[in-house]
């Protein structure tokens, strides 16, 4: 072989030589990728880590909520972690009867309503004017949100008999919250009511409805940094029980009935209970019978905290059932809204 050849041949080799070792890097870096592909998109679980209230309002509806919300480092596992079990029992009722955790297509599903405006329903209920003596002129100490914001109403639905059909993106317990809200105003207590579609918020985060107290949460830290007046925290719901079990009458009225529940679930709930024991005592001598009592709930019994850990003023109430009227239901908000300014005016520091 001439030299020329061998020349030529060594040259051949030498760039085939190349061309296999990029060949190889290529595959391997081809292979990197693909591992990385699979972690983020199939083993890295996004409701590990629900800093989710980034830009908030682009999801709900601007006549809704209209406040932008900054991002909160806020950890799901660390929060369930922390949870601190307990014994207590519930004396009222069967203890998992509102921990019934619909699947999120059932609450999607269109439902007709019986009235075209519900909204007014609600907002046409008329309060006795109060005498202005008090304000906290312009202040707002109260706080009222909803973690199951779509809890309706079976009167006001067409069709749906069922407690575990009952809930509407429209016509539910937001209502019942914003009603709460009005009268707390009449009474001269500044009072903020977040009607947040919790739903809609979990959906956006591929969230199931498990992880409602989690979205509320971030809501209500939240609003704790924008207004450092706020002193109170409700979390309104309604009761899945049916109405023989809900309602009160009271002088010749129908009532929904309250019922206070409070998470034992974290080392500070006593500050919870004595909060919800005052307000049952106060209720119970101005309208005997319209609550139902104090319902304590452990982390083996359900949540065990909701939120209850960012204020000792923080209590979930319960103001009726699945079968209530607005009539009814309003009625109830006016007295507890009664008790409460009360208490807010006149308790013991």
């Amino acid at each position: 072989m001439s030299s020329n050849s061998k020349k030529d041949s060594r040259a051949r080799n030498k760039k085939r030589g190349i061309l296999v070792f990029f060949l190889y890097l290529a595959i391997i870096l081809f292979f990197l990728w693909f591992l990385v592909f699979l972690w983020y998109f199939f083993l890295n679980d996004p409701k590990k880590n629900i800093g989710i209230l980034d830009n908030v309002n682009s999801l709900t509806n601007k006549d809704d909520h209209t406040e932008q919300y900054e991002s909160i480092n806020s950890n799901h596992e660390q929060k369930v972690t922390n949870q601190e079990t307990d014994d207590t029992e519930n004396a009222i009722g069967d203890p998992e009867r509102d921990e019934y955790l619909p699947p999120m297509d059932l609450l999607f599903q269109k439902r007709e309503l019986k009235f075209e405006d519900i909204g007014s329903i609600f907002e046409n209920m008329k309060s006795p004017k109060k005498p202005e003596i008090l304000s906290t002129f312009g202040k707002d100490v109260i706080y009222i949100y909803h973690s199951h914001s779509r809890e309706s109403f079976l009167p006001y639905l067409r069709d749906i008999f069922t407690p575990e059909e009952a809930y509407h993106s429209i016509a539910n317990i937001t209502l019942v919250g914003q009603m709460l809200g009005r009268a707390l105003e009449n009474n001269g207590v500044g009072t903020s009511v977040d009607s947040s579609d919790i739903v809609k918020l979990l959906d956006a985060y591929n969230l199931d409805y498990g992880s409602s107290y989690d979205i509320s949460g971030e809501i209500v830290n939240n609003a704790q940094k924008d207004n450092a007046d706020l002193e109170y925290f409700f979390d309104i719901h309604r009761d899945s029980l049916r109405k023989e079990d809900t309602t009160a009458e009271i002088n010749g009225l129908n009532y929904a009935k309250l019922l206070f529940v409070v998470g034992t679930g974290h080392k500070n709930y006593e500050k919870n209970l004595i909060f919800a024991n005052e307000l049952q005592t106060r209720l119970e001598n101005l309208y005997p019978g319209l609550s139902k009592g104090i319902l304590q709930k452990g982390s083996h019994e359900g949540n065990g905290i909701y939120n209850q850990d960012l204020s000792p003023n923080s209590i979930i109430l319960e103001i009726g059932g699945v079968d209530n009227t607005a009539d009814e239901l309003h009625r109830s908000t006016e007295a507890f809204a009664e008790v409460l300014s009360d208490y807010y005016w006149f308790r013991e520091e």
